[in-house]
């Protein structure tokens, strides 16, 4: 299971576990269909301020729903820097 399934709280990080999932596995078919499922749920966009923001909607986490559960371990290895994925769960207090 992954960082993201362990932590599900909206069908948007149930969507993107899997999308990574299917990256994971180099099958971009599949992960193109999770992509549109998770787009087509709803989410507050993260603000234009938001650290890390273009790096963050890179990696697939483009709403709040998308981090809401996420922690440090989970955003490191979805590509973040430590103090990176820091400064993300700080803004999320």
């Amino acid at each position: 299971m992954s960082d993201c399934e362990a932590s599900v709280k909206t069908a948007r990080r149930y969507y993107l576990g899997k999308r990574r999932k299917a990256l994971e596995v180099q099958d971009n078919a599949l992960a193109d269909v999770w992509r549109a499922k998770q787009e087509a749920e709803p989410g507050q966009a993260l603000a234009l301020t938001f650290p890390h923001r273009s790096k963050l909607e890179a990696l697939g986490y483009t709403t709040v729903e998308d981090l809401d559960g996420a922690n440090q371990d989970e955003l490191i290895s979805a590509g973040l820097l430590r103090r990176e994925a820091a400064a993300v769960l700080a803004a999320l207090e």
